[in-house]
């Protein structure tokens, strides 16, 4: 099996507004589409922590605090920023091309 990584069109720029997040399923993932200040960031939906959906909890800056056990990620890196986790949250490449929002996702190829 091969990994492919290629992006893939999630959204519209004006179906995230500034300072919001919204949850998109790409390849049977959800993908936390957060826009913070007119910059676009993907993020995995499941906390690194113990697996709950990042959308309940709620975002501060570039922070994202999970609403369950407040865990707290910096959204630009994945990196946790708090001591509930060690584990990073994963990120996705965000790239505009007009007035759409494309990420970077792996999709398996069997050869």
């Amino acid at each position: 099996m091969i990994e492919l990584r290629k992006f893939v069109k999630i959204a519209e720029i004006n179906h995230v507004l500034k300072n919001q997040m919204q949850v998109f399923i790409v390849k049977n993932k959800e993908i936390l589409l957060v826009n913070v200040d007119g910059e676009f960031y993907a993020l995995d939906n499941k906390c690194p922590h113990m697996g709950y959906p990042l959308f309940f909890g709620k975002l501060e800056g570039s922070t994202i605090i999970c609403g369950f056990h407040n865990a707290k990620f910096n959204i630009k890196t994945g990196q946790p920023l708090a001591s509930v986790t060690d584990k990073p949250l994963k990120t996705f490449p965000v790239k505009i091309k007009k007035a759409a929002i494309y990420i970077e996702i792996e999709s398996s190829e069997q050869h």
